[in-house]
C-alpha cells in the first residue's frame, strides 16, 4: 500500500474521473481510523496531519495538477498538526528545518505502519462504500532548493455494485451492516492476545483450564455447604445470614466464571473487566481453531461497523458492547 517513485517526480494519473469530495471523505475516514489505533507515535501523528490537509484541500492531490503545485510540504503538515491540537508536535509548524528533519525520520516509519494497518484502512473505506484505494506517496524535491512534498496516490477506481454510494437510505431495503475488526492497543499483552492468541492446547492453556475446573468445583462445593447450612438454620436470622452468603457466592462466581462459561458455549463472549479499556467495554474474547491445531486459541478482539441508517450517508460508528 506504500509507494515512492524516485525515477519520476510527478504523481500518477488516475484512470478515472477525479472526485475531490470522495478524496476529502477518504482522508477523513483514514484520520479517524488512525486515531483508533491508539498509536501515539510521531509517524501516526504525521498521517493524521496529512489527512487533515487533504480533507480541507483535496485538489492539491489532483493528478492533473501541475507537479510544482501538487502535494503538501512538511511545514504544511506541521501547521495542520498544530491547528488540530495534536500534542507532541512543538516546533514542527514554525521551523522549516525541524519539519523537514522530522518528515525524513518518520516517513519511513509511517510506511511500515501503513503496510501493517492496511487491512483496517481497506475495511474502513469499503464500509463507507469508497472504492478508490490510496497509497502513501512522496514527491522528492530533487535538490536546487526544492522541498519534498507528500500526499496520496490512488489506484484506479473499481466500479462494483457493492461499493456504490448511498444517496438516500431506503428503510425497506437497508444494506447489511458489515463489522470489521479494529486494532485495539499497542500494549504487549493485548497485542499478543489480539494477533497471536492464547493457545489452549499448550501448557499455559492447560493451567488456565485446570484453574477454571478447580474454581468451578470449589464454587459448587461451597454452594452445597451454604444450602445445607440454610436447611439446618435454627433461627430466621441465621437463615437470612446464610442466604446472604449464598447470594454473594453466586455473584462472585458469576463474575469469575460466567464469561468463561459463555465463551465455551457460544465461542464468543465479552472480555472480563480486567481486559477492558477504561473508556469502553467492547472488547470480546473469541475461540478460534487454527489449521492443524488440536485445541482452540483465545483471541481478544474489537469489532466496529458503520451504521447504514443513522447519520450522513450511514457513517455513524457502531460497535459491539455489553447490552
Amino acid at each position: 500500500m506504500t509507494g515512492e517513485d524516485t525515477d519520476k517526480q510527478e504523481p500518477n494519473r488516475l484512470e478515472t474521473v477525479w472526485d475531490s469530495k470522495e478524496v476529502a471523505q477518504l482522508a477523513d475516514i483514514i484520520e479517524k481510523t488512525a486515531k483508533g489505533w491508539n498509536d501515539r507515535s510521531q509517524a501516526v501523528k504525521l498521517l493524521r496531519g496529512l489527512c487533515g490537509l487533504v480533507a480541507k484541500d483535496p485538489e492539491c492531490l489532483n493528478p492533473t495538477r501541475d507537479p510544482e503545485k501538487w502535494g503538501f510540504l512538511a511545514l504544511d503538515i506541521g501547521e495542520s498538526l498544530r491547528d488540530s491540537n495534536i500534542p507532541g508536535t512543538d516546533g514542527w509548524a514554525t521551523d522549516p528545518e525541524k519539519a523537514k528533519s522530522r518528515m525524513t525520520d518518520h516517513w519511513p516509519k509511517l510506511e511500515d505502519i501503513w503496510e501493517r494497518q492496511s487491512p483496517t484502512i481497506v475495511d474502513a473505506l469499503a464500509a463507507a462504500r469508497i472504492s478508490s484505494r490510496p497509497r502513501l506517496h512522496k514527491l522528492p524535491g530533487g535538490g536546487s532548493g526544492k522541498n519534498s512534498k507528500y500526499g496520496f496516490r490512488f489506484d484506479p477506481l473499481e466500479q462494483q455494485a457493492d461499493d456504490e454510494q448511498l444517496s438516500d437510505v431506503d428503510l425497506l431495503n437497508v444494506p447489511q451492516l458489515r463489522y470489521r475488526q479494529e486494532h485495539i492497543s499497542d500494549n504487549r499483552m493485548v497485542h499478543w492476545m489480539s494477533k497471536t492468541g492464547f493457545y489452549l492446547g499448550g501448557w499455559g492453556g492447560k493451567v488456565f483450564i485446570g484453574v477454571f475446573i478447580i474454581l468451578l468445583i470449589i464454587t459448587a462445593f461451597w454452594s452445597w455447604l451454604v444450602l445445607v447450612a440454610m436447611s439446618f438454620a435454627s433461627t430466621t436470622v441465621a437463615f437470612l445470614k446464610f442466604g446472604l452468603v449464598g447470594t454473594l457466592t453466586v455473584l462472585i462466581a458469576y463474575m469469575i466464571l460466567g464469561w468463561q462459561m459463555r465463551l465455551a458455549t457460544n465461542r464468543v463472549a465479552f472480555a472480563p473487566l480486567l481486559l477492558q479499556p477504561f473508556s469502553n467495554d467492547d472488547y470480546l474474547l473469541e475461540l478460534r481453531k487454527e489449521d492443524g491445531a488440536t485445541r482452540n486459541s483465545m483471541y481478544l478482539v474489537r469489532y466496529v461497523g458503520d451504521c447504514p441508517i443513522c447519520g450522513t450517508k450511514g457513517r455513524d460508528m457502531v460497535r459491539v458492547e455489553s447490552g
